[in-house]
């Protein structure tokens, strides 16, 4: 037994993997590129790759029974419904900007778990089993702050587009250990122990640049703003630490005092004055409140 989608105008122009990923996220991803390098996953009756470009039209078959989306054979929507509503920082038919607060995984990582997404689909109400809504970037489970979900296709792909080619700007802040420069560059490169689920500075690992400024301090601690110039796993968590000076409350790399959390919020999302995005984004700045725990470090900044 499997199933078979009709690809959708949505899924137009996206790759197998991403989006049998975003489909079927209850599959580990081991399971679906296997399935896909058998030959289980098949493109109109064919075999086919994990980085082909689907076509409005086409017929994708898989070997899963789950239902597409994973919403409803375990009653996950129902659950992620009685969750307190996300906080809207923006939105049209577009995309939509939230206010992730800690504690909350982007993604589910068990079947049926709470996640931003699942209850952004709860919010939504979404039925459709042929596409889903997702984000086009990640904040780790305890960092707070503005993540951006794609509501259509067309957006998912233009908007990972930007993202790649760094013309959407995202700014956090971040309370760290010590005074800090008034301003510096950060150009390590950085690599991923999936293992152990750290990251370290390393020559043989992926370009990284993260670019930063402070804008006050509270003792011997200092609020930064950091620009992450790339997008890699614990970029400005690992970053900052290299230069001594890591993030307040972070135990895995070098501040486990004075905080629950590490103290990163993703605060601005920058936009581009880009001709595809909607009139009212182009060129503008999303920006999260700050949360709780760094509002008192930001007396002044």
């Amino acid at each position: 037994m499997g199933a078979e989608l009709k690809i959708s105008a949505d899924n137009d122009g996206r790759r197998v993997d991403r989006v049998l990923r975003t489909l079927w996220p209850q599959v580990p991803l081991g399971a679906i590129m296997k399935a896909v390098r058998t030959g289980e996953v098949r493109l109109d009756g064919k075999k086919t790759k994990a980085d082909a470009r689907l076509e409005e039209g086409q017929l994708l078959y898989v070997p899963w029974e789950e239902e597409a989306g994973g919403q409803k054979t375990d009653g996950g929507a129902e659950k992620t419904a009685k969750k307190p509503p996300l906080e809207t920082l923006y939105r049209d038919d577009y995309l939509w900007v939230v206010n992730k607060p800690a504690g909350l995984l982007t993604q589910p990582d068990i079947k049926g778990g709470d996640s931003l997404i699942t209850r952004a689909l709860a919010e939504l109400g979404w039925s459709r089993s042929d596409y889903r809504p997702a984000t086009v970037q990640r904040l780790d489970r305890n960092t707070t702050g503005a993540v951006i979900i794609a509501l259509t296709g067309a957006a998912q792909l233009h908007l990972a587009e930007l993202i790649r080619e760094h013309k959407i700007r995202k700014l956090y802040h971040a309370v760290v250990e010590g005074i800090a420069e008034e301003s510096g560059r950060i150009d390590l490169p950085l690599l991923k122990d999936g293992a152990a689920n750290t990251v370290r500075p390393d020559r043989e690992g992926q370009p990284a640049l993260t670019l930063y400024r402070r804008l006050s301090t509270a003792g011997m601690r200092s609020v930064v703003e950091a620009e992450l110039v790339t997008g890699r796993p614990h970029q400005a968590r690992v970053h900052l630490a290299a230069i001594g000076h890591p993030i307040v409350g972070d135990t895995k790399y070098g501040s486990g005092r004075g905080a629950k959390r590490p103290l990163l919020h993703a605060r601005t999302i920058i936009f581009p004055t880009d001709a595809e995005l909607p009139a009212g984004l182009r060129g503008s700045a999303v920006t999260a409140p700050l949360p709780a725990d760094m509002k008192k470090y930001e007396e002044g900044a």
